[in-house]
């Protein structure tokens, strides 16, 4: 018993495994960071904070630990080297615990963003192992041929990491079609990259041919989502193709461009008249497939409109490109109008305030139209009070919340357009002077219908003065599913209907114009 244990605790090979589990549960630890919060609230705060400084100390000990197992120094011998040995073990244990029930618990939304950051870090953490290796544990080892394998695969990942910071690694290409989004004033045709480019849009409108750079001033924006605001008027009916040139480097004086890429010819319709039928999507939270299936199962559809909720945040541009712009593309084909109403997870995270740059927008509250509709879409910001914990102080939506109100109550409708009102949720401010204000105010526009998301449930509530429509999101119907829904307008009704991702009707509803 007494060797097996000095075996286990004891071993160079347990002391380099444990020395491994530690540096990747710091690594993994940092990448799940973004739920520390909760952890916060139910402890106490800065507890995880203290939890990662342990953990960063105790792969550093396992380090010497394993360093100095491998000279087989005289130290390790010492009772109190011992017990070092078996508690800093017993600490990698339970940190890779925590990063192992993190993953579980997380769920693919949430790690798929752990994923991310684990990405970014991944260089500076792995320069400090390998710096840490050719100090500490490549010295001692003692077997040449394995010494020798090591160093040359440490060698050559460094030279390809060099050489990737230096030249691109894969072809330059469309990680999203284009998407036409209203703004309220104008067409955003937004898409995206692989890579870092420049980008414009192509057409010929009164007869010439009309190009249209992603610029700021005069100076060519370089990134991987690509913006460009055309008029109504010059895309209504338009036949587009858009295109974007790879930046390799960027210079005060001079640069590296690449390939150009270019996409096939779109034809956009917004001629819609008094028939049009809209795709609604809410809440699908990274599920873009199926929230497509669903879509399928709907029919022809001349609009979308997107109601928010796209992933858990807008932490990396990735997010806003594979979640937000990928799907819309994909579900418009860049051939018509898409509206979109900002959910409360498109305001968390260090890329949420660029958000508005990226589609083209000046702000998430607007009014347009869609043939002979009129649309309100409004922008209800977060479901809870600014100072929450989960936004670290970098929010002030009520303000926002404020301003959009009194821009709602300066609205008017002289000439009785029927109308339909958008928001991700249904009370549209959690402020409840502000929701009654803003509601009131849509009865005076005569509104007919408003369309909401944000509670994954599917609902019709027949109110008065007008009926609300919750459209659904993933497991709406409590069946793990997803559902979207679609509206018919025509002059004299709405037609609602709802489905889920196995094609079950879960809403079937007629609204009457007011």
């Amino acid at each position: 018993m007494k060797k097996f244990l000095n075996a286990l605790f004891f071993s160079k090979s347990t002391a380099i495994i444990c020395m491994i589990a530690s540096a990747l549960a710091v690594l993994l630890n940092y990448s799940f960071r973004f739920g520390y919060v909760f952890i916060d609230n139910t402890l106490f705060n800065g507890f995880s904070l203290g939890l990662f400084i342990i953990a960063v100390l105790d792969a550093v000990l396992l380090t010497v630990i394993s360093a100095l197992k491998m000279k087989d120094s005289d130290k390790c011998d010492k009772k109190v080297f011992k017990a070092l040995q078996v508690i800093t073990e017993l600490f990698a244990a339970v940190f890779s615990i925590v990063v192992l029930v993190n993953f579980i618990v997380s769920g693919s939304e949430s790690s798929s963003v752990a994923i991310k950051l684990c990405r970014e870090i991944l260089p500076f953490w792995s320069a400090i192992v390998g710096i840490t290796a050719a100090l500490f544990i490549i010295p001692n080892i003692k077997k040449s041929a394995l010494k020798k394998g090591i160093s040359f695969i440490m060698v050559a990942v460094m030279v390809f990491a060099v050489y990737s910071a230096l030249f691109p690694t894969s072809a330059y290409k469309f990680t999203s079609g284009p998407v036409v989004f209203d703004n309220g004033e104008e067409y955003s045709v937004v898409f995206s990259t692989n890579d870092n480019g420049t980008a414009y849009i192509e057409y010929e409108y009164l007869g010439e041919n009309v190009r249209v750079y992603d610029e700021d001033n005069g100076r060519k924006k370089a990134g991987t989502i690509h913006t460009i605001t055309v008029p109504y008027e010059q895309l209504s009916g338009n036949t587009y193709k858009v295109a974007s040139t790879r930046v390799i480097d960027e210079l005060s004086y001079g640069g590296r461009s690449g390939k150009t890429i270019e996409s096939a010819a779109v034809t956009f319709n917004d001629k819609l008249g008094d028939n049009v039928n809209i795709l609604t999507v809410s809440d699908w939270h990274t599920h873009n497939e199926i929230a497509k299936k669903s879509a399928s199962y709907l029919g022809e559809y001349n609009a979308v409109v997107l109601l928010g909720d796209c992933a858990p945040g807008m932490m990396f541009t990735e997010e806003a490109e594979d979640y937000l712009i990928s799907f819309a593309s994909d579900i418009s084909r860049g051939e018509m109008p898409v509206l979109f109403a900002r959910g409360n997870h498109e305001t968390r995270g260090r890329e949420a305030g660029n958000l508005s740059s990226y589609l083209g927008m000046d702000s998430f509250y607007y009014t347009t139209k869609l043939g002979n509709y009129n649309f309100i879409v409004l922008d209800s910001g977060e479901d809870k009070k600014d100072d929450h914990s989960e936004y670290g102080g970098m929010v002030a939506y009520e303000q926002n919340r404020k301003e959009m109100v009194n821009w709602l109550t300066a609205l008017d409708n002289t000439d009785n357009a029927k109308t339909i009102a958008l928001s991700h949720d249904k009370d549209i401010c959690i402020e409840e002077d502000l929701s009654q204000t803003a509601h009131h105010k849509l009865d005076e526009l005569n509104v007919s219908v408003l369309v909401s998301g944000h509670y994954h449930s599917t609902e019709f509530i027949d109110n008065s003065p007008y009926p609300i429509l919750v459209d659904g999101g993933i497991n709406a119907d409590g069946k793990g599913t997803y559902v979207a829904s679609i509206l018919c307008l025509s002059q004299d009704k709405i037609d609602v209907q709802s489905v889920n991702s196995n094609g079950e009707t879960t809403i079937s509803e007629t609204v009457l114009w007011r």
